[in-house]
């Protein structure tokens, strides 16, 4: 999609830069954020639609003109989100996003109800509507965006043209974690590196325009967000980075710019800046350590989890009948897996797999090298020997031989939110260090490396997921996870 001449310029840096940089105009910020304003309207209309529906029409038979004068009150929610900061919302991760619309929509049906009780406004409309729409806009505001930055991340000049510094491997590293992000908005353009060793023109799959002496031409292209990799070297000292490019001089050329450190042993969700004198400090704090947010999340678990496990409870029997129809065995699958601190826990999932699974695996991969070393680098296989054919496939297809877990999650033994119980040869080849750090935690129905990854990953990013998941654990974190868990299993993708 080409946006109209007076809203984007293409602006040429240098030609041993070799790159062509669209200058943002203000009307292209505009847009974006108009987009996202009636995103949000289409979800705030659609609740109320399905809360009137649901209730004012067919229980009371009220007709819908009653409504329509109520419709202006909208434009209060727009008035809060803006106040918020989500409009146009660049920077913000998911899980932010997501607090902000849930405390922003509350407040304002907080604020509406307590308008309506001061002016004393007559009965005719139903509360259970209102509590319906407040319920329904929680839910529907986050996903409506979601489906909206999924399209919108493909236009051209969507999202804020973002330079990335720092070395290869960091740039690499920032690339992969920015696919993942939809709400961000960053929009990476291109690198810049001190690195004399580099020859190419492109670096980490981005044009590559060289070091410090190409700051001047990439501000005149337009470029004002920096996201920049610092640290120290051996010796306490700034690094080479730090001093080539220095943050003095890349605040100068740069509105935005994010210092990145690659620490992956400190949380990000729960960081607050610090003004020690004059001194710049960061506070870390892992909030699964604190005793009411344990409390909070073992609550949500026995609320949802047994509701999730009614609603399930006939599709359970259902899909148990047919795998009992076409292949001899049990209906359900048990296994004894590592559970909190490190206690053996007793799984269960519909059966998926023919009887004598293990000796039919063992021949596969004596016979076929390259089925051999596809389980030695994932643990996985894509095509599995062991699956039942037609329902094993399918049930695995779309998660439903996960579905008794909810039991697990019930009494105690899981979470609906964690890492997933791994088998025991999958879990020798983790790092000690991780492995201390997921006994800290009840395993998971779902998790952050399944909606991220699913089967495509390796062990490097299951560990990188699963540690950023128990180090910034948030009530925001876990709704987004289980939302993108129904979007990933809807579409299909191969379940652990």
């Amino acid at each position: 999609m080409n946006l109209p001449i007076n809203m984007q310029a293409a602006v040429f840096v240098p030609a041993h830069v070799g790159a062509t940089i669209t200058r943002p105009r203000r009307l292209a910020v505009q847009v974006r954020a108009a987009l996202m304003l009636l995103s949000d309207m289409a979800a705030l209309l659609l609740a109320a639609l399905i809360s009137y529906f649901l209730w004012p029409h067919l229980v009371l038979g009220q007709p819908i003109a009653l409504y329509v004068p109520l419709l202006p009150l909208l434009a209060l929610f727009p008035l809060i989100y803006v106040v918020q900061g989500l409009y146009p919302g660049f920077g913000l991760g998911a899980t932010e996003v997501i607090r902000r619309l849930v405390s922003g929509t509350s407040l304002a049906f907080v604020m509406l109800a307590g308008a309506s009780f001061i002016l004393k406004i007559p009965p005719e409309h139903s509360r259970i509507a209102f509590a319906l729409a407040w319920l329904l806009s929680l839910v529907l505001l986050p996903a409506l965006r979601f489906v909206m930055l999924t399209g919108a991340r493909h236009l051209s000049w969507w999202g804020e043209p973002t330079v990335v510094i720092g070395n290869h491997e960091q740039i690499e590293l920032t690339l992969d974690l920015l696919r993942g992000s939809r709400s961000l908005g960053y929009r990476v353009v291109g690198a810049l590196c001190s690195d004399t060793v580099i020859q190419s023109d492109v670096l980490g799959g981005i044009p590559f325009f060289g070091g410090p002496e190409v700051l001047a031409a990439v501000e005149e292209a337009g470029i004002r967000t920096a996201l920049v990799w610092v640290g120290l070297s051996s010796d306490g000292s700034a690094d080479s980075m730090n001093r080539n490019f220095g943050l003095d001089r890349l605040q100068k050329r740069f509105r935005h710019v994010v210092m990145l450190r690659g620490d992956e042993s400190l949380p990000v969700e729960h960081v607050r800046v610090r003004n020690l004198g004059g001194m710049f400090g960061i506070e870390f704090s892992n909030e699964l350590l604190r005793r009411e947010n344990r409390i909070l999340k073992r609550g949500i678990d026995v609320v949802l989890g047994s509701l999730f496990l009614l609603l399930s409870a006939p599709l359970i029997l259902a899909c148990g009948l047919m795998v009992k129809l076409v292949s001899r065995g049990p209906i359900l699958f048990t296994q004894e897996r590592e559970g909190l601190g490190g206690h053996k826990i007793r799984i269960w999932k519909l059966r998926t797999m023919y009887d004598g699974a293990e000796w039919r695996l063992k021949k596969h991969l004596e016979t076929d090298q390259e089925l051999r070393r596809e389980w030695e680098e994932k643990c996985k296989l894509a095509h599995d020997p062991r699956t039942v054919r037609g329902i094993g496939t399918f049930l695995r297809r779309f998660s439903i031989d996960e579905l008794p877990q909810l039991w697990c999650v019930v009494i105690g033994t899981m979470s609906l939110v964690g890492p997933r119980p791994l088998p025991d040869y999958h879990l020798g080849a983790f790092r000690p260090e991780f492995m201390e750090l997921r006994r800290s935690v009840r395993p998971g129905v779902t998790g952050l490396w399944q909606i991220m990854v699913r089967n495509a990953g390796e062990r490097d990013a299951h560990q990188r997921h699963d540690s950023y998941y128990i180090r910034n654990w948030s009530v925001w974190l876990d709704l987004y996870i289980l939302t993108r868990t129904v979007i990933a299993v809807l579409a299909a993708r191969d379940a652990f």
